[in-house]
């Protein structure tokens, strides 16, 4: 298949925002598609070049592309960085200045030569990455240069996310949607749209039945739902229920078959190299043939205290591991199990779950333990726990319902898991995952950084970044020094295109959307100013930075409205 018909397909999905169009034009297009090439049509509409969890990605920035448009073009690089500055996109750029067409590319051709961009490292690796791109540029249109740059810097600007693909692939291989809900359940777990595609094509409904846990393919994590009252957890859950201390560091599933042990992160990233010390514990401590287990790692002191969660985030890094693994040692806290020698745990209910975890478990020592935890109906019990917690240093507790019902539902919210922080006790919200989008100039003692900063959430529909609040208290001078730090790499000359936001709302700074910070809030209030569906978050607190989360992972707006409801 020729790439220009996928080409074809980018441009008609840029210029419609209905979903119901959305959907029967990607449908439309995969009936047509040659199942040989389904599975890397699928990622590159998903706007990728693997699986979400594999993470293959070039490696090359906006700044990069720009040298090789001007390489390709024979333009002076001077000209080519004006372009750019006028549109804020490489792809535009390319297309305005690439267009000698020589060859009719393959969707193959396209797809292999984005990998071997993926695949160059080391030593004049950038110069290489260039010259592969420079080289593709120089034969294709502009309408296909327009679409290859921006693969390349992971930047598609469509309006078809994962759901839209799901949705389409059910359509077009069963003929509705009916399919939808049995392949979302199959992509939470196996994350990975070009091989479910291949599987619906193939064996209909049938191919994604038989989608089963593998090792190393992550399994989206089970989420624990909200509450505002004590009350409501137990008419949620009567009975006994599983009460367990919340910890405050990463989410971690570690993946064990036989002494290969991979860790991966809330994010699917494997991040095994930046623990070894935890796959070694894990390789001693823990007894089985093959296990998926899921477990929180937090920083403890030498007497085993728990540690803040942003000395934890010291441990992700590249270089200097092997020191960090002294300065900042680790403890993992498993609580559940959903893979145990050859065998699925997912639909077991949760005692079945917790019987195997222990069975598991050689011994608990400095490095790897159970989560701790007590079994009981009784609130007072609760709430003594809950306050044993909270002055130990934990963020609260974990509800888990022991019902029969009370299986692992894979990248779910649900009231079969309920937290319970501090701040709820304290009659505060919430905490919420809120994404950076604009911030506004520092004046007096925050001259130096930024004053406040703009926040928004999430919405899974529009795949926009809507605007929720104006954070600016919180933060120490710590945090103010890092502010532009981590946020600077991400400014844009103009809001983003993902950004929902109205007229009135003027930062003096726009960012990409990448940052996350958690934060506090004491009311959702009905705003005429914030586009998160006219609601917005009174008195803010900023509590912490969240690099363990990706934008898309942050609060959404459907969570927004259910909070608010629940007033």
């Amino acid at each position: 298949m020729l790439f220009n018909k996928i080409v074809d397909v980018f441009e008609q999905l840029e210029k419609i925002t209905s979903g119901n169009k959305i959907r029967q034009i990607l449908a439309d297009f995969f009936k047509k598609c040659p199942k040989s090439e389904l599975k890397i049509a699928t990622y590159l509409l998903s706007g990728r070049i693997s699986s979400e969890y594999k993470g293959v990605i070039t490696g090359m920035s906006n700044s990069l592309v720009i040298r090789a448009i001007a390489l390709a073009s024979g333009k002076d690089k001077s000209l080519v960085i004006k372009i750019f500055k006028k549109t804020g996109d490489a792809g535009l750029t390319a297309q305005k200045l690439v267009g000698r067409k020589r060859a009719s590319l393959s969707v193959k051709r396209v797809f292999q030569s984005l990998h071997r961009i993926a695949k160059v490292k080391g030593s004049k690796s950038q110069d290489i990455k260039i010259i592969i791109l420079t080289n593709l540029l120089k034969i294709v249109s502009s309408k296909e240069a327009k679409y290859i740059s921006r693969l390349v810097v992971g930047k598609m600007r469509l309006g078809a996310g994962d759901r839209a693909i799901l949705d389409a692939l059910s359509i077009a291989f069963t003929g509705s949607k009916q399919a939808r809900k049995a392949l979302d359940n199959a992509y939470q777990v196996n994350p990975d749209l070009g091989d479910l595609a291949e599987r619906i094509a193939k064996k209909k409904i049938k191919g994604i039945t038989s989608v089963g846990v593998l090792f190393k393919r992550p399994i989206k994590s089970m989420l624990a739902q909200r509450s505002k009252s004590m009350q409501e957890i137990f008419n949620k859950i009567p009975g006994e229920m599983s009460v367990e201390e919340k910890y405050d560091g990463e989410r971690m599933q570690v993946h064990i078959k036989g002494k290969n042990i991979r860790i991966f992160s809330r994010r699917l990233e494997d991040i095994s190299q930046q623990y070894p010390d935890v796959v070694d514990c894990i390789r001693q401590n823990i007894r089985c043939k093959s296990a998926i287990l899921d477990g929180e790692c937090c920083a403890v002191d030498k007497k085993g205290k728990l540690l803040h969660f942003q000395t934890l985030m010291q441990r992700r890094r590249k270089y200097d591991i092997e020191k960090y693994i002294k300065k900042i040692p680790v403890c993992l806290f498993l609580f559940d199990i959903l893979y145990l020698n050859n065998k699925s745990y997912l639909q077991k209910s949760y005692p079945e779950r917790y019987k195997a975890l222990k069975s598991t478990v050689k011994r608990q020592t400095s490095c790897v333990r159970l989560a701790n935890r007590i079994v009981t109906k009784d609130p007072k019990k609760i709430q003594k726990f809950f306050k044993k917690m909270l002055k130990k240093g934990s963020e609260g507790i974990m509800i888990k319902s022991l019902a029969k019902d009370s299986v692992y539902k894979a990248g779910t919210r649900g009231w079969l898991w309920v937290k319970w922080k501090k701040e709820y006790a304290k009659g505060m919200v919430d905490t919420f995952d809120l994404v950076v989008v604009g911030a506004y100039r520092g004046k007096g003692k925050r001259a130096f950084s930024y004053g406040s900063v703009l926040c928004a959430v999430y919405d899974k529909k529009s795949k926009k970044y809507n605007t929720f609040t104006k954070l600016g208290t919180g933060f120490t001078d710590k945090n103010l020094r890092e502010l532009p730090k981590i946020l600077n790499k991400y400014k844009s000359k103009e809001k983003p295109f993902n950004v929902n936001a109205k007229k009135e709302i003027k930062p003096d700074v726009w960012f990409k959307p990448r940052i996350v910070v958690e934060v506090l809030g004491a009311e959702i209030t009905k705003s005429p100013l914030h586009t998160a569906n006219g609601l917005a978050l009174r008195f803010p607190r900023f509590l912490r930075f969240r690099p363990d989360k990706s934008a898309r992972q942050a609060t959404s707006i459907r969570e927004v409205v259910q909070f608010y409801r629940k007033k």
